[in-house]
């Protein structure tokens, strides 16, 4: 599974090297799909930057799509997207046609209220469409629990898809990691997002989890998928290793003061 490095940035295990060039670029792709959820003022500009960075970098040009009123954001910030999708129900009357007029090469895919994904999922599965070996969703938490819990979902799909997936807001970083054979992983103090480790037990019970460099520390453990056992752990040591032999883990890091690092 891939490592934190750096800005909690997430790279590829040292076993990729030597695959030719086209599968190394498309490793290293990242989505950012812009949801129509709350996007904070103080996180917006953190990754805007960090898209720009990746720019520069013809290997890892990164993949991003407004879902719905996430183009209203974008737009905002003079940012044009490489794609656009959504039913547009959640944007302001008019704000589409408007964007088409302004932007007649824009890339729309237009889709009917009466679908079978969300907006978010739409983008989400496009990202992945494009080569996207890992796909941020920001605005993908706010006031509205249903499409919260449905984002939840989508992380889930993109790590049956092989694609790492992270929900991320100014308080808040969520993955999912494991399947039938487990998944270990670290998560360094210094990169972590936030105070706070919470995992949960998603679709099942999580069997044989190892935590180690934690302040609550476990060994074989069975995590129930009822009940809130493991939240609110810490990291005593430099990073806190998580291995598991079966089912799917949702992680949470988190804090109750944001930040203004990404």
């Amino acid at each position: 599974m891939p490592e934190e490095t750096e800005r909690g940035q997430f790279a590829e295990r040292p076993e990729t090297a030597g695959r030719n060039d086209r599968i190394e670029k498309k490793m290293s792709r990242t989505g950012y799909v812009f949801c129509g959820g709350d996007i904070s003022d103080a996180l917006l500009p953190l990754v805007l930057r960090r898209i720009s960075l990746e720019k520069g970098d013809s290997e890892r040009k990164p993949y991003v799509i407004a879902a719905d009123r996430g183009l209203v954001c974008l737009d905002g910030c003079g940012v044009e997207p490489d794609l656009v999708v959504g039913d547009f129900d959640s944007a302001p009357s008019g704000f589409i046609d408007d964007y088409r007029t302004r932007h007649p090469k824009a890339e729309i895919r237009s889709y009917s209220p009466e679908k079978d994904f969300t907006d978010s999922e739409i983008g989400a599965r496009a990202a992945v469409d494009a080569g996207c070996s890992k796909i941020v969703m920001i605005g993908a938490t706010g006031s509205r629990l249903d499409h919260v819990l449905g984002n939840l979902q989508v992380l889930d799909y993109l790590m049956e898809a092989g694609v790492r997936g992270e929900i991320l807001d100014l308080c808040n970083r969520i993955t999912i990691h494991g399947g039938a054979r487990g998944g270990q992983f670290s998560i360094r103090k210094e990169e972590q997002w936030g105070k706070y480790v919470s995992l949960f037990a998603f679709g099942g019970d999580v069997e044989r989890l190892t935590l180690t460099g934690f302040h609550y520390n476990v060994k074989n453990f069975r995590l129930s998928s009822v009940g809130s056992r493991a939240v609110s752990n810490e990291i005593d040591a430099c990073e806190g290793t998580i291995s598991f032999r079966k089912g799917k883990l949702l992680v949470i890091e988190s804090r109750d003061t944001p930040a203004g690092r990404l």
